[in-house]
């Protein structure tokens, strides 16, 4: 593709100006996110601002909706669960991923670094609905993960797994951790074996070695990770509605179900929060990495330097 791309720059290079034609060539994903994208958060915009009353909808310049979900408590317990949610399942995802990443990218066997990428990859090719449905059976008082712990003497009567939120987190976990384990996974692959076998040679532990070359190298893979798999919960739907089964409420939810009772104004604005907090936690992964990275290395040159 990228062959493609530069002869068609070359073919219509204006003379020396080939910035026109590279905008040519970005003109119609430009577009399209014009349209979709920014015409969608205008008129999404402008509902916030409409007057939601007994039921119907006003058009109108009001920003009730605004004052409404920021002062009342009962939106910031909903925002709280969102975030926990995310939160978890962001940390057990990273926990479960990272060892994960560092076994495959260590595999010297092709066969086995492909059937351990290939198992990684296989839920993305089953769809969120058909795996929340899986995990509904599964953790259902009468599934296979309870009639596994009675058999191993755990309880006598069962957990409850489902319809609250361990059955959310575990369930989101599963659906997000290939998203964590191939961010870090490509960044473990390029990094340069040699920094670690010099360290090693200077004396550093394998523990040593770990925290001031390999971490370090990974921060950026780790902070791609954390944004797409915390973004994704923030505005994961369909598993807190089926295995919440309506007891686990989250913002997406709630956004969903403020739109079939017309109540376009709040839905707006709930969307909106989203919107603004997904790119204010993306900024602050960013940054974390860099100060990680930065940090780890200047330590690591003191140590080694």
């Amino acid at each position: 593709m990228s062959r493609i791309a530069e002869r068609i720059v070359n073919l219509y290079s204006f003379g020396n100006r080939t910035w026109v034609a590279r905008l040519l060539l970005l003109l119609p994903a430009l577009a399209l996110m014009g349209i979709v994208y920014l015409g969608g958060l205008l008129i999404f915009g402008r509902y916030s601002f409409d007057i939601y009353e007994n039921g119907k909808l006003i058009r109108g310049w009001d920003w009730g909706a605004y004052r409404a979900f920021l002062s009342d408590p009962y939106y910031w317990k909903l925002i709280g669960t969102t975030f926990r949610i995310a939160f978890k399942v962001t940390l057990w995802s990273l926990l479960l991923a990272y060892p994960l990443a560092y076994c495959i990218a260590g595999l010297k066997k092709p066969g086995m670094k492909q059937l351990l990428l290939l198992l990684t990859f296989l839920p993305l090719l089953v769809s969120a609905v058909v795996r929340s449905y899986g995990w509904q059976l599964l953790l259902s008082k009468q599934g296979f993960m309870n009639w596994l712990f009675i058999r191993l003497g755990l309880t006598d009567e069962g957990f409850s797994m489902i319809y609250n939120e361990t059955g959310v987190v575990v369930a989101l976990v599963h659906i997000f951790l290939p998203f964590m384990v191939f961010p870090i996974l490509n960044v473990l692959s390029q990094s340069d074996a040699s920094l670690k076998a010099a360290a090693q040679d200077l004396g550093a532990g394998s523990w040593r070695t770990f925290l001031t070359i390999t971490l370090p190298l990974s921060a950026r893979g780790i902070a791609s990770g954390v944004q797409i798999v915390f973004t994704l919960c923030l505005t994961a739907f369909t598993t807190p509605q089926l295995i919440g089964g309506g007891r686990v409420m989250t913002l997406p939810v709630f956004i969903y179900q403020r739109t079939l009772d017309t109540n376009w104004p709040m839905a707006a604005v709930a969307s909106l929060f989203l919107l603004v907090s997904s790119i204010v936690v993306s900024l602050l992964v960013n940054k974390g990495a860099e100060m990680l990275m930065f940090r780890r290395s200047r330590k690591g040159g003191q140590a080694y330097g």
